[in-house]
């Protein structure tokens, strides 16, 4: 408080105010008596008996000597000497009226009684505060006052005064009553009044006005949780304090409030909200949260507390569990100071933590000045100062969010004052930056079209690269399609020939696309053909040629990742000039079809030397056997050899093209051209895709065993081809 006073001068007044106020607060707790009327303390000579119910006044006075002298002078000594439970109980002393205030009227107080009585004046029923069973109703924190007319009192003897008391909870009766003539009497009730009851009124006030003040805050920013904390947190406070001054209520005092869910709706289950909140507050005003097992924890708590609090049928059994409610409200508090503690720890939130910590500070002390006094005197009922340390709590609370979102307010206005000049500011930047973008676009669209340019010449050689069709070949036709992905393919085709004399075939698929894959196809081709003309006129098998393919390829591209599969196909001619015999090498490449104009079958050549077929060419480290089929081609037979963009392209479904289409086609279209069923194919292949992009590149060769002596000559189809666009899905004749 005094940090504020002194570095925010313009809180002052406000202080000065304040101070006043509990200065004179304080200055009314100490008073006892406002006049120095002379008084009969009756306190100190009080008897008990115990009854029940249906006892009577005369009663009581027959069993005059069976009253036992009250000496305990606690503010619970009825439930000392009583013990727990509902009791009722005949409480007796008498008086003798002192020379200077006879023939006078006089009035008892009695500064603290609970929990219901009738009281009597030598037999004769003066007035009654609080409820007997079954409408049993306390009378709290209020001070008693009764007025004895001078017609009843025994002015030279001995006067009599009997209370039937309703002893529940902690009851006691306040040692410290006293008589007095009847103006004095009222006065020093009317003080006392103020004191225990009536000043909390004012209190409520003031909590209720922050409660909206700063729940108005929080609807207006959200962000600003600490607000909305502080805001309920008040108005529990104001519930909570309702007791307090209850019998000034004319709800209350009429029984329109009945006592049991009165104190649960207002001691039992704000107490719980409010230590609930707080220990949100701590984390909020920290800007941090707790983590989700902690919360679960707490609302457990919290939840527990109110059901069992809501469901106790009797005010005794609500008093029974008390102990249990009041631990876990220490477990609750307990996981507010605990975060408290961590975050005075952390040099992060240190500063703020010591804020939050100063800011509690009289509620604390407070507190313990409460202890200090009731173990001091337990007979004196003193007005709760934690009540008013918390207000102290809250007017610190209440300048400390104000400066917060003083300083947020002062921090948005300077950003919309400067707001102008810091976008003209942006601005110049930004202008300059795409300046500097447009220039970097020019440079790179030029860079750009250079390499889109090399890539086109990039094509174009490899494309040259490949066999163009530009004979016949006895006893074939031959048609080849090539799809690139990408400007350049990673697929490489090639036919080897002598004379007229078809000798082989290849399709091989490179790993990946673009430039890496086509330049590893280049590099690969020139390997794949010398390696198979070697062992073709070696005689050498074409697993052999695979292998030594496959080293000649490991130790020419290095380190580049890169592998390939592929297919080698070998022809020999027989003693029959209609049949031809085909060796076939498999590098880990789709199996290629055969249709059998014979059987008129589609079959996959998937290999039947008996061995083990695995790896592919390039893979360093990996053991290799390729897969080798011996079949033979007669006249109408077909062999389809294709790369996996075919089979694995999908249309807009995600559904793949797949193999059954191809034998299908294959069937329907054996007795067209090579030509011809390629096309039917490709047809097919972009119908079924349309909509949806390729994404492989796509190779697919036809040959076609034909009659030997009939010629078949595809210029005419080469002329037509370089007349028409992609789009067209015709393919490459051979």
């Amino acid at each position: 408080m005094i940090y504020y006073f002194v570095f925010f001068p313009k809180k002052r007044l406000f202080f000065t105010f304040f101070s006043v106020f509990l200065s004179l607060v304080l200055l009314s707790c100490a008073i006892d008596d406002p006049t120095d009327a002379p008084r009969i303390e009756v306190g100190n000579n009080f008897y008990y008996w115990e009854t029940n119910a249906q006892s009577t006044l005369s009663e009581a006075l027959s069993h005059a000597t069976e009253f036992i002298k009250l000496r305990d002078t606690s503010t619970k000594n009825l439930r000392n000497v009583l013990g727990k439970g509902p009791h009722y109980v005949w409480v007796r002393t008498d008086f003798k009226i002192p020379p200077h205030l006879r023939n006078r009227p006089l009035g008892l107080v009695i500064p603290h009684l609970t929990f219901a009585e009738q009281l009597y004046c030598n037999e004769v029923f003066i007035s009654q505060y609080g409820n007997f069973p079954p409408n049993e109703q306390s009378t709290l924190f209020k001070a008693h006052f009764f007025s004895f007319p001078m017609n009843i009192l025994n002015q030279t003897g001995k006067n009599t005064i009997l209370i039937k008391i309703y002893v529940q909870g902690n009851s006691g009766i306040s040692t410290h009553s006293f008589i007095q003539p009847t103006g004095s009497a009222y006065a020093s009730f009317e003080v006392i009044n103020f004191r225990h009851t009536r000043i909390y009124i004012f209190l409520t006030g003031i909590l209720l006005f922050t409660s909206i003040l700063y729940m108005c805050f929080y609807l207006a920013i959200r962000e600003l949780k600490e607000f909305r904390d502080f805001a309920i947190i008040n108005f529990l406070s104001s519930f909570f304090i309702i007791p307090f001054y209850a019998t000034e209520l004319p709800l209350y005092t009429n029984g329109l409030l009945p006592f049991l869910p009165f104190i649960k709706f207002t001691y039992c289950i704000p107490a719980y909200l409010m230590i609930y909140f707080w220990s949100l507050f701590v984390c909020d005003f920290h800007y941090r949260k707790f983590s989700y097992s902690m919360e679960l924890v707490r609302l457990f708590i919290l939840i527990s507390q109110s059901v069992i609090t809501i469901f106790m049928p009797t005010y005794q059994s609500l008093l029974t569990v008390l102990p249990f409610m009041l631990g876990l409200l220490a477990i609750q508090g307990g996981i507010g100071i605990a975060q408290e503690v961590r975050f005075l720890l952390n040099k992060d939130t240190r500063a703020l933590a010591i804020q939050f910590s100063l800011g509690f500070m009289p509620v604390l002390l407070t507190g313990i000045l409460d202890i200090i006094l009731r173990i001091h005197d337990s007979s004196q009922a003193y007005p709760f100062f934690t009540v008013f340390g918390w207000q102290i709590t809250i007017v610190i609370f209440i300048i400390t969010l104000c400066l917060r979102f003083s300083n947020m307010y002062r921090r948005n206005e300077r950003l919309t004052n400067n707001l102008q000049e810091e976008v003209d500011t942006r601005t110049k930047d930004l202008q300059s930056v795409n300046h500097k973008l447009s220039l970097l676009n020019e440079h790179l669209e030029d860079e750009k079209f250079k390499a889109d340019l090399d890539l086109q010449m990039a094509s174009l050689v490899q494309q040259r690269f490949f066999p163009q069709p530009n004979k016949h070949l006895k006893g074939w036709d031959i048609s080849i399609y090539y799809n690139p992905q990408a400007i350049v393919s990673g697929d490489l085709y090639d036919y080897y020939n002598t004379n007229d004399e078809l000798n082989g075939l290849a399709l091989f698929d490179v790993s990946g696309h673009g430039i890496s894959a086509s330049l590893v196809t280049m590099l690969s081709k020139n390997i794949i053909s010398h390696a198979f003309q070697k062992g073709f006129v070696q005689k050498e098998p074409i697993a052999s040629i695979l292998a030594r393919i496959n080293n000649i390829v490991l130790y020419e591209k290095g380190d580049i990742d890169n592998y390939l599969t592929g297919l080698l196909c070998r022809f020999e001619n027989s003693s029959d000039e209609n049949v031809f015999k085909a060796t076939l090498g498999n590098a880990g490449h789709p199996y290629p079809f055969k249709f059998s104009a014979k059987d008129n079958t589609v079959s996959e050549l998937k290999g039947n030397d008996g061995k083990q077929h695995y790896g592919a060419i390039g893979m360093k480290g990996i053991e290799i056997s390729f897969a080798t089929t011996n079949f033979e081609m007669e006249e109408g037979d077909i062999l389809f050899c294709y790369t996996d963009g075919i089979t694995e392209a999908m249309n807009i479904n995600f559904e793949q093209f797949g193999k059954e289409t191809i034998k299908w086609l294959l069937k329907e279209n054996c007795k067209k051209s090579a030509n011809e069923i390629l096309y039917s194919i490709t047809k097919k292949l972009f119908d079924f895709t349309k909509g949806k992009e390729l994404e492989d590149d796509i190779t697919l060769i036809v040959a076609k065993r034909v009659d030997v002596h009939e010629y078949v000559s595809n210029e005419n189809d080469e002329e037509h081809l370089q007349d028409e666009s992609p789009a067209e899905l015709l393919p490459v004749t051979d």
